[in-house]
């Protein structure tokens, strides 16, 4: 190990998944449990003293098992998904931060052409832990807590196409309809 290393086509299915992705959203904020702040608080507190026990010395194994998660942290009827992510864009993600999950995929267009589409399928979901390889151009990994209905999706976009995380900032927790952005509808206006 390298010494330094740290820790019904497209179109509607791509219309259902903006659909979903804001009704999901719209479900998220009324039923989120009380017990979720608890947990973003836990889980904080974990992870600081995790990264006070391992040193640099101990190696690549040490910090990617501190950069996983404990079950505890996951509030009822919540699951933990994992999702595999370019790592330039986990160097600003940590535990306990939000992120919107957004699908780049091909949509079958209706003049049967192919066009690049990105949707944004859920919003303002707590990360649980961050696992990231230390090579800029490699693939880390999220753990995103998410409700049953979620989760299937972002396993779906995952295997449609690529997947990218958006931080938001601190305290932003608006949800907001997202349409699905194209080249076309950028250049159309």
């Amino acid at each position: 190990m390298k010494k330094g290393i740290k820790t019904g086509t497209l179109v509607a299915m791509g219309l259902v998944l903006a659909g979903i992705g804001w009704s999901l959203a719209a479900e998220r904020k009324q039923a989120e449990p009380k017990q979720k702040g608890e947990a973003i608080e836990e889980q904080k507190q974990e992870q600081k003293e995790r990264s006070r026990r391992i040193k640099p010395s101990q190696g690549f194994l040490a910090g990617f098992f501190a950069a996983s998660f404990e079950r505890k942290h996951l509030a009822g009827g919540y699951r933990s998904l994992t999702l595999p992510i370019k790592e330039y864009q986990l160097l600003n993600i940590r535990p306990g931060d939000f992120v919107d999950v957004l699908a780049t995929f091909d949509a079958a267009m209706a003049d049967k052409r192919k066009e690049k589409v990105t949707a944004t399928l859920l919003q303002h979901v707590l990360v649980l832990g961050v696992v990231k390889c230390g090579d800029l151009e490699g693939k880390g990994a999220v753990h995103l807590m998410v409700n049953p209905n979620e989760g299937q999706y972002a396993a779906l976009a995952r295997y449609q196409g690529e997947i990218d995380l958006a931080l938001r900032a601190e305290g932003d927790s608006e949800m907001h309809p997202m349409e699905m952005a194209s080249f076309r509808k950028l250049f159309s206006n």
